[in-house]
């Protein structure tokens, strides 16, 4: 439990050291950072290190614990406890470089996909943007968070190359090549000398990331989109087993999206009251659902990139591979779909950074929980991962909505349990299913990759308290002992 007198102690001593207009107790901001029994005490906003370093400080005097996002300002990251103080980065929103003949950049916490997306064209810059769905999500919190995106830089944890990093007691501290005075290789080799230590500080609460470079993807010389539909829901196990080869062998190179015919409809603003009948679908439902949209019970979203010869010749053989599933269609005009659905998706794994048609999250409510279990690229283990998630959902009372996205060799599924705000019965339901499904897949092989927040305990215990655990205590001890950082 937080101490509420230290948090408005806490509070008090940064109105004063910052300004009041740098902190934000107004219902309507804490409203935008709350979630279901978890609300902020307060938002403070440093516009610089300088003023980070003084939050930290009356942080460690006052006895205060915060909780660092790097960009609050659309509503996409939430508090992690209650009454906690949330440092807001958003303000620390400068893009400080982009180097077109490196393909890197170098971007404050605060600055988001869009931003990013908007000085590239704005400079004429050949890059591509790798983006994980949202243009309002910060680029550094996509790497702490390890969110993929869908073309080939879809690994955005693997991408990243340089952190900078506020310590507890306020010291910073560059990672890799940062660490050498006079290196021009910060954002061109990720490791340095030494231990490396960036992984630290995602997922974490040992230290503020200040700065965050990435390697950007060059414009190809040509590329290949394309659409995999199949019609049936035992379709899945075929077509990962068709996929899994081609990642592997980096054939189709691009994060590839496969959507059930739910989320692709919750995308194009389909609601769950828009179809005959009540609670979850039938998987009859759930196949007239995705025809009536021209689409598949499954929809796979892949790319192929490079010499126009080169992708030409391996087209031939990655559409021969996926035509060889019974009933499925390779769709490369997108004849037959939403033309808004197919600009977005074609548009995602070749850089183009734009808002989707609709939020999945509107499929039954207005918000949403979010479960992301890993599996292999590999049909019986996605489908063993998908009946077990299908029955759950069905259980308590949702239908199962999810896109899972393929980079390199795992399969990173994301669940969408969609349910309206405003009803504290529809949200503890939500919770209790994704509890439910996150011990479920955990029994069954399947961790999660990240999580919501309200639901890391429920994640933490399906880790081993051992060795891993304790590596972590330790480290926390050491970079945060008076534990102003909240935990994740």
């Amino acid at each position: 439990m937080i101490d509420q007198a230290r948090q408005t102690a806490t509070l008090g001593t940064l109105a004063q050291a910052l300004g009041k207009a740098a902190v934000d107790t107004s219902p309507q901001t804490l409203a935008r950072y709350a979630v279901p029994g978890m609300a902020p005490a307060g938002v403070v906003l440093p516009g610089d290190e300088a003023q980070l370093a003084r939050v930290l400080e009356a942080a460690r005097s006052s006895g205060g614990v915060v909780q660092t996002v790097c960009n609050g300002a659309h509503g996409l990251e939430k508090a992690v406890q209650d009454k906690v103080i949330v440092l807001d980065l958003q303000k620390m929103n400068k893009v400080l470089e982009v180097n077109e003949q490196l393909a890197t950049c170098l971007v404050e916490p605060g600055v988001t996909f869009r931003q990013l997306d908007a000085h590239i064209k704005e400079k004429g810059i050949k890059l591509w943007v790798d983006f994980p769905g949202n243009p309002d999500e910060s680029v550094a919190a996509s790497f702490i968070n390890r969110r993929p995106g869908y073309t080939p830089y879809s690994d955005h944890f693997l991408m990243q190359c340089g952190l900078e990093v506020m310590l507890a007691d306020g010291k910073m501290v560059r990672t890799g090549m940062g660490a050498m005075p006079k290196s021009t290789c910060w954002q061109l080799f990720k490791f340095g000398y030494g231990p490396w230590v960036d992984g630290l500080f995602t997922q974490s609460d040992f230290g503020v990331v200040t700065k965050v470079g990435m390697w950007m993807m060059p414009q190809p010389p040509a590329h290949q989109t394309f659409m995999v539909s199949v019609p049936k829901e035992d379709d899945l196990g075929a077509l990962l087993d068709v996929l899994g080869p081609l990642k592997l062998n980096m054939v189709v190179a691009n994060g590839v999206a496969v959507g059930n015919a739910l989320h692709e409809a919750a995308l194009l603003g389909k609601r769950r009251a828009d179809f005959e009948g009540q609670g979850p679908m039938a998987a009859s439902a759930v196949k007239a659902a995705g025809e009536a949209l021209g689409l598949g019970y499954w929809n796979l979203y892949g790319s192929l990139y490079g010499l126009p010869g080169n992708v030409a010749i391996l087209w031939d053989m990655v559409k021969g591979a996926f035509s060889s599933i019974s009933g499925a269609r390779v769709i490369t005009d997108g004849k037959g779909i939403d033309p808004k659905l197919w600009a977005w998706r074609m548009g995602t794994m070749t850089g183009m950074v734009a808002d989707p048609p609709a939020r999945t999250s509107g499929w039954g409510g207005d918000t949403a929980l979010t479960v992301n279990p890993v599996s292999p690229v590999d049909g019986e283990e996605a489908v063993k991962l998908y009946e077990l998630s299908r029955d759950i959902c069905a259980k308590n009372g949702f239908d199962f909505v999810g896109e899972t996205t393929a980079i390199w060799r795992s399969a990173n599924h994301r669940q969408v349990l969609s349910y309206a705000a405003g009803k504290a019965e529809d949200a503890a339901r939500a919770k209790s299913c994704a509890e439910a499904l996150i011990a479920a897949q955990a029994e069954a092989g399947f961790g999660q990759i990240m999580t919501d927040p309200g639901l890391g305990a429920a994640v933490a215990k399906t880790y081993e308290k051992g060795g891993r655990s304790a590596l972590h205590a330790r480290v926390k001890r050491a970079l945060d002992p008076n534990s102003i950082f909240a935990s994740v």
